[in-house]
């Protein structure tokens, strides 16, 4: 068993490396041909044509490839911006919230203060009331 296990393991490594090397090639091609545009097929004039019939030169418009497509469907390009201008709406959704959350600590924090002011106003003037109906005790009329 243990003679058999060096061998199928070397084995399983050469297959491994010739199976990575093979995909490694299909990739490679992949991205070369995603690289280089495609190509036009250029196709020597039938000498077998009748003259007297227009060819394709004559009063006919070229045809050209719009060079912005690039494989791309306008469906493509859609869904592309649709999902940009949401990314882009959910960013300023959470902004706005963001900053509604900020104003609303800063607003809650403003009433604690003029509530803690108000309460200190009122005792300092419950004070003074309490300081002059002493005084006024301790007067005689």
């Amino acid at each position: 068993m243990k003679k058999l296990l060096l061998p199928l393991i070397i084995l399983l490594l050469i297959i491994g490396y010739f199976m990575a090397q093979r995909s490694d090639d299909s990739v490679g091609d992949a991205y070369d041909n995603m690289e280089t545009p495609p190509a036009e097929s250029t196709t020597p004039p039938d000498m077998d044509s009748d003259p007297t019939m227009p060819q394709e030169s004559d009063d006919v418009a070229p045809t050209t490839d719009d060079p912005q497509s690039s494989g791309r469907t306008l469906l493509d390009d859609t869904e592309e911006a649709a999902r940009d201008a949401g990314d882009a709406i959910k960013d300023t959704a959470e902004d706005a919230g963001d900053a509604i959350k900020d104003a609303a600590e800063d607003a809650g924090d403003a009433l604690k203060d003029a509530g803690e002011a108000t309460k200190d106003a009122a005792d300092d003037a419950m004070d003074k009331l309490r300081g002059e109906d002493e005084k006024k005790e301790g007067e005689p009329q």
